[in-house]
């Protein structure tokens, strides 16, 4: 079995697998607001596609997505990404890490962002 935990101050959010149909997941949960402006030049990269989301929601579903991709990332190859290590994709709901790993991305947007990441 693979999963993965995250909380924030009002939810728990857990995510576990088969390690057959999954090798690794990663789980975030963020509250559903926009990413305060001094996160946005640290997470969001040229690299990261939003398609037509509004920016700075967009931001947020950037950083839970890059939370979620980096505790998916890190039990396969053992090693620390920066956000800037991460490319995400929301149109076509997939990220890439700069270790070659391509992770398949799930959100939901309310009540709390929580993304899911899986390999």
């Amino acid at each position: 079995m693979v999963g993965s935990l995250a909380h924030d101050e009002t939810m728990a959010v857990a995510a576990v697998a088969s390690v057959g149909a999954i090798r690794s997941l990663g789980i975030d949960v963020e509250p559903s607001l926009p990413l305060p402006d001094e996160l946005l030049d640290l997470v969001v990269m040229p690299n990261d596609r939003t398609g037509d989301l509004e920016p700075s929601f967009a931001a947020r579903l950037l950083f839970s997505a890059k939370e979620a991709v980096y505790k998916a990332a890190f039990p396969l190859d053992g090693r620390f990404l920066d956000y800037g290590d991460i490319a995400i994709d929301l149109p076509a709901g997939h990220a890439t890490t700069r270790t070659g790993h391509r992770f398949q991305l799930r959100h939901l947007t309310f009540p709390r962002i929580v993304t899911l990441a899986s390999f």
